[in-house]
């Protein structure tokens, strides 16, 4: 019997220690699972090994509970590393974001609902003018009071961030500490518990006192710039007057001896003379109103007299002006649809723009060539009309300088081509008014397309106008 016993202990001490790796996983498998876990698994684990302790209950009773103790003294080492850990990583979190906000450029607060400060960075004591976080919290006690130099900011921001949860880009003037006023932007949220009660404010403040000068600058010269062209355009409006009624005068009476209304003038050269006076009278006062609507248009003083336009009656009465005043010009095609929508413009502008227009085409192409109109609707709405010519054409990168006023492409004293260079360049400021756009597609030797395209809510859909 004792021979057994031993035996037995030898047969149950072997059992534990073949069995430490079981007791290590087991091990590892209790500090995820928890106590009651352990206690399972270990009870499991010892009812297995009974066969090899024998008949002898106590064996494996030993082994079990050297099991669960092992068991529990493993979860509860895992539990205090966790733990360590966790605080470990905390504290870091922590004097990570500390360090963020202490040498963060913005500056970062937590204030109270009544006004005073619990947390400010030292970028938010510079920003206000103060040596140290502490200074300002001890110092500014009363937001509202004593920081924003209109009273009423702090009753606004609240209001905002009470209705919202967040302000953004909260734009005040402020007091500094030694009594100068800056502009700040703030960007701010409330804090609450898990119960959602109110906790703090929490937000960042940035001095934005050089950008907003520089805005204040920007609209003081823009301004200025409106008020010049103002002036300008009365000047011109003024003394367009006085070169008009002249003008006008010069044209009348040259027009009255042209036509020979009171009597015949026998000098062949004389009626030359006249028709002469009368054509270049003519072209001076239409380069005046040019310059005068450009000028109207630079001060914004150009009103529109908006009404319903047939556009291809438009076109025709436009293209007849043109071939009565140069009758060696290139037949002018018109290809518009029968029927399309009105278009609300203003009637007398939009002459101005096809004049203009078709006068370009017709003196950059030869007799021999080609001009053609088109209109219609496109794809969104939008009215387009569009003048081609078979012309000479021009170098792409220089249709920008073609609407620059005054710019002449060929600028030479004895050029091949007349005029001041206001036609495309009114043209396309005049189509901006109207909200509309100007483009201009051209090829060297090959022509030049140009598309004018006012807005979908400039046609007028009563019904569908007959063009007639």
């Amino acid at each position: 019997m004792p021979s057994s016993k031993v035996v037995s202990r030898h047969q149950g001490a072997g059992a534990v220690a073949n069995s430490a790796p079981v007791l290590d996983a087991l091990a590892g498998i209790a500090g995820r699972g928890g106590f009651v876990v352990s206690m399972g698994l270990g009870f499991a684990v010892g009812l297995a090994l009974l066969p090899v302790a024998g008949n002898q209950l106590s064996g494996a009773v030993i082994i079990l509970g050297a099991m669960c103790i092992a068991a529990m003294a493993a979860y509860q080492a895992l539990a205090r590393r966790n733990q360590i850990e966790q605080l470990q990583q905390r504290l870091q979190d922590e004097a990570s974001y500390h360090a963020f906000v202490d040498s963060a450029i913005a500056g970062f607060f937590r204030t109270t609902r009544d006004g005073r400060y619990l947390i400010v960075n030292p970028a938010l004591a510079r920003i206000y003018g103060y040596d140290t976080p502490d200074q300002l919290r001890t110092e500014l006690t009363n937001i509202g009071q004593s920081l924003y130099v209109d009273a009423e900011r702090r009753a606004e921001f609240q209001r905002l961030i009470s209705k919202n949860g967040i302000v953004k880009d909260f734009v005040s003037q402020i007091r500094r500490r030694d009594g100068s006023m800056i502009w700040i932007s703030e960007n701010a949220r409330t804090v609450t518990d898990e119960d959602g009660q109110f906790l703090f404010y929490e937000g960042t403040v940035e001095d934005i006192s050089l950008a907003r000068a520089s805005e204040e600058a920007m609209r003081s010269a823009l301004v200025e710039t409106q008020e010049a062209a103002r002036a300008k355009a009365a000047f011109l409006a003024a003394m367009s007057h006085e070169l008009k009624t002249p003008l006008n005068a010069v044209i009348g009476f040259s027009d009255i001896m042209r036509q020979q209304l009171f009597g015949p003038i026998h000098e062949e050269r004389y009626r030359g003379y006249v028709v002469d006076i009368h054509d270049n009278g003519r072209r001076l006062l239409g380069m005046i109103n040019d310059i005068l609507d450009l000028s109207r248009i630079e001060g914004r003083l150009l009103d529109l007299e908006d009404d319903a336009v047939n556009v291809q009656e438009a076109v025709m009465v436009a293209c007849n002006a043109i071939q009565e005043d140069k009758p060696d010009a290139p037949p002018i095609h018109i290809e518009i649809p029968a029927y399309l929508p009105l278009l609300k413009v203003d009637p007398r502008r939009l002459h101005q723009i096809l004049t203009h227009l078709l006068s370009n085409a017709v003196k950059f192409t030869q007799a021999q060539g080609r001009v053609t109109v088109k209109a219609g609707l496109a794809a969104d709405g939008s009215f387009t009309i569009a003048i081609s010519d078979t012309g000479i054409g021009m170098d792409p990168d220089r249709i920008g300088h073609a609407l620059e006023p005054f710019k002449q492409l060929d600028n030479r004293l004895a050029r091949r081509f007349e005029g001041v260079g206001l036609g495309l360049p009114l043209a396309s400021a005049l189509v901006r008014v109207h909200d509309g756009t100007l483009a201009i597609e051209s090829v060297p030797g090959a022509g030049t397309t140009v598309t004018i395209c006012f807005p979908p809510e400039r046609s007028v859909e009563i019904g569908h106008a007959a063009c007639a």
